[in-house]
């Protein structure tokens, strides 16, 4: 099995090329597999991948919000939040993590129920494919340094 780091070069450029070559759906979906598992990760080094009660935190907009939770618990009198998880992912990129997933979902919807005109899906396609490079690319860095950084602590 190839490294992780290759793995995820590899993605980036068929991320980018499909981007470059107008398969924006295409550009999305390997952004949206990136960003599943970069949360994963965050997820694993901040207190695990499951629920109190045991169930898995498996849906991109739970993972979101299971992190702004665990970031969100450092505001609380007993600072019991993770400091390491609030430096790297701000409330500013969650909250653009957010956004960017439900831009997808709205898009994902519209195609299936026709609400939106070939043209506005178009666009909205392009716009998204677009802001998947950044967004990945911020998220890949966060996860990198709470990983980096977190075996220090």
């Amino acid at each position: 099995m190839q490294d992780k780091r290759e793995h995820y070069e590899i993605l980036l450029d068929k991320m980018a090329l499909a981007h470059e070559q107008e398969f924006h759906l295409e550009a999305s979906w390997i952004a949206y597999s990136i960003l599943e598992d970069r949360l994963l990760s965050a997820l694993k080094r901040s207190g695990g991948t499951t629920y109190p009660n045991g169930d898995d935190i498996r849906m991109l907009g739970q993972k979101i919000q299971e992190l702004i939770a665990r970031r969100a618990e450092l505001n609380d009198q007993h600072a019991t939040g993770d400091k390491l998880l609030g430096a790297y992912f701000s409330l500013n990129l969650l909250d653009k993590l957010k956004d960017w997933k439900d831009r997808r979902n709205d898009l994902m919807h519209a195609m299936a129920d026709s609400t939106k005109t070939i043209a506005e899906l178009s666009k909205e396609t392009y716009l998204l494919s677009l802001d998947s490079k950044q967004i990945v690319k911020d998220t890949c860095n966060a996860a990198r340094l709470l990983k980096k950084n977190r075996s220090k602590a």
